[in-house]
């Protein structure tokens, strides 16, 4: 579910070197778009523009040939875009080549410098919330792990499958006898009874779903505080509630019959569902900034933020998106150059600065610009 790796991230911001090109295209994950190869198309052109302009830089055409020959082989995959999501992060330099499909969408760009852009990608590595979701139906249970961006099934060692599983019926001189047990945890407690006829259907859920919240505690949910988001006939649902052990069981639920829905549906249920949790971190770091806002350690100005960067004194960054600020900083002399557009040698220093702020242990926030305090580029709430 990792979308990129601590490992992968830190090889793209440690990297360094001529012509590092960084490629960020929107996609499509299915309709005319994918049927027509647009996707595809798009980075052809990317490529063409940034052959012409490495040409322009006086670059020879074999190093062109050379860093951008992975991306033409890209182009030519078609098996590669009729499997997209969202958006595609593409990254290439001499003997370098990543690409990264993403489930979000970012702005379309092309960056060359001696390092790569990665602030679009900063989605993918600072939205750490987690969630579970459990699919209830009487004949099944079905347990996913989730985040901002998809859905994982995780196999569950000794999950009932289906009440059956735990609650089982037999027919004996005309009636209908109950037995527990099956592979849900409890295969050696069997036994005979009956009430007056037979148990009620609730009470055979009540057990099969006890047995369900006690496999999962067990194996999974014991040591966690991630929400746990039900999804089933809504009479299901209280059943299950009243029998678990789990503290963190989300109030809302996806309701009606789920147990043969598509796993990408059952995510935009859930994320829809659970949208104000994924914005929490967020607004709680706002909040912060805005309880802080009348003292120094908070700043919307670059002059400041990006400086405190490099130099670890941030705590929150909150970053606009698509936005660039161009220049230098000479971190020896404490020195910062800001230019209204690109230079040759500038780098994009948001880029840098939120670099800087996930290498010191800061955490950043990826805003639009109407998100951002007072409307601005770059903002900080600094440690000291």
């Amino acid at each position: 579910m990792q979308l990129i790796t601590k490992e992968e991230f830190a090889e793209l911001i440690n990297y360094r070197g001529d012509y590092a090109i960084s490629i960020f295209l929107p996609t499509h994950r299915s309709g005319v778009e994918v049927n027509e190869k647009q996707d595809a198309i798009s980075l052809k052109n990317a490529l063409q523009a940034l052959e012409i302009d490495l040409r322009n830089q006086g670059v020879p055409i074999k190093v062109i040939e050379t860093l951008l020959c992975p991306g033409y082989e890209l182009y030519k995959n078609d098996v590669f875009w009729n499997n997209q999501l969202d958006s595609l992060a593409i990254f290439m330099a001499g003997n370098f080549f990543k690409v990264f499909q993403l489930p979000f969408t970012v702005n379309e760009e092309v960056y060359i410098n001696d390092d790569f852009l990665l602030s679009p990608l900063l989605p993918a590595i600072t939205n750490s919330e987690e969630f579970y979701l459990l699919v209830l139906s009487k004949h099944d249970a079905k347990f996913y792990q989730g985040n901002a961006y998809g859905l994982q099934k995780l196999e569950i060692k000794g999950l009932p499958d289906g009440m059956d599983d735990v609650v089982h019926f037999e027919e004996k001189e005309g009636q209908q006898l109950f037995r527990q047990g099956g592979k849900g945890g409890t295969g050696s407690a069997n036994f005979h009874g009956h009430s007056p006829g037979q148990l009620e259907e609730k009470d055979n859920l009540a057990l099969y779903f006890r047995e369900v919240d006690k496999t999962l505690f067990t194996e999974i949910l014991h040591d966690k505080n991630d929400p746990l988001l039900l999804a089933g006939v809504e009479y299901l649902i209280p059943i299950y509630n009243n029998v678990s052990k789990y503290n963190f069981i989300a109030t809302e639920a996806i309701t009606g019959s789920q147990e043969h829905e598509n796993q990408n549906v059952l995510f935009e249920k859930a994320r829809t569902l659970l949208a104000p949790f994924f914005k929490q971190r967020t607004n709680k770091a706002l909040q912060n900034y805005y309880n802080q806002i009348a003292k120094p350690l908070t700043s919307s100005m670059p002059e400041t933020v990006i400086p405190a960067s490099y130099y670890a004194q941030v705590s929150d960054l909150f970053v606009s998106k698509g936005e660039h600020i161009w220049g230098k900083f000479n971190e020896v002399e404490n020195k910062l150059e800001i230019h209204a557009n690109k230079q040759p040698g500038d780098e994009c220093l948001l880029n840098q600065a939120a670099i800087n702020t996930i290498n010191n242990g800061g955490r950043i926030y990826l805003l639009d610009k109407e998100n951002m305090p007072k409307e601005s580029v770059i903002a900080a709430s600094l440690r000291f």
